[in-house]
């Protein structure tokens, strides 16, 4: 009998290793990072991420949270939010934002826990003569300025929204958004400035010039779904604290801009 009994514990314990062995990985964690390369934070290209890509993966990973980036248009990352059907996505803390999803902090969008700073930016023709003094834009003849940005551009909206005006609906890419201000479609665009440096190096734009100083210089953060299941949410306010502890190393520091 006794045999038998250890025989049986040790086949128990045999078959809770199978278990533990063949048990199915955790979910990924989706968070939609844009389908618009923003260098260097944003690659565009999953075989070389960009530094803030780097950062949410591997500070998922520590925190036990199996990170996957999707690379969708901006709009229907807010969409898919909003269904419940995406857990994450890149944002500035602006207001729609921060009644739609949740946000690191206390108070949430606290800069300390940003992913990331950078400018945003007008872009205009170079033949074009645009006032903008970082408070006051106008064009010589007084005219109300188009201005454009890639659709689901949320935080241009904001800025461009603090000077009275509102932005002309564009299209997904930047690029596209930038020929439509080449073809006098639109007098000013806005970019995030990294992502406008790297495109206005391209000679195709090279009649285009970036406007001096930022609309307003902004803090992204990774935002979440409301709904999320507490233990899930714990492991999530793991991974926001390690992003922000971490945000400054080496490894993940944005290159300063400039020659």
């Amino acid at each position: 009998m006794a045999a038998n009994k250890g025989t049986g514990t040790s086949g128990w314990r045999w078959l809770g290793l199978l278990a533990a062995v063949c048990a199915p990985p955790a979910a990924a964690f989706q968070v939609c990072v844009g389908d618009v390369p923003v260098p260097p934070f944003i690659s565009g290209d999953p075989r070389h991420p960009g530094t803030t890509e780097r950062l949410m993966v591997d500070a998922g990973r520590q925190a036990g949270l199996p990170v996957e980036l999707v690379r969708w248009p901006a709009r229907r990352c807010y969409e898919q939010m909003r269904l419940g059907l995406l857990e994450a996505g890149v944002g500035a803390a602006i207001p729609a934002n921060l009644q739609d999803f949740d946000f690191p902090g206390h108070p949430p969008g606290d800069p300390q826990m940003r992913i990331a700073r950078t400018g945003i930016v007008l872009v205009k023709r170079q033949d074009v003569a645009v006032l903008w003094d970082g408070r006051k834009l106008a064009l010589p003849q007084g005219q109300v300025p188009r201005i454009g940005a890639r659709a689901g551009f949320r935080a241009s909206t904001e800025a461009v929204r603090r000077l009275g005006l509102e932005l002309t609906p564009g299209p997904n890419q930047s690029a596209q958004v930038l020929r439509m201000l080449q073809l006098g479609r639109l007098d000013l665009a806005v970019l995030v400035q990294d992502e406008a440096e790297a495109l206005l190096a391209r000679p195709d734009f090279s009649s285009l010039t970036m406007m001096d100083p930022p609309l307003l210089v902004s803090d992204f953060y990774v935002m979440t779904l409301r709904q999320l299941p507490e233990p899930l949410r714990q492991k999530v306010q793991r991974w926001w604290e390690l992003m922000a502890q971490w945000r400054d190393l080496p490894a993940y520091r944005a290159p300063p801009s400039g020659p």
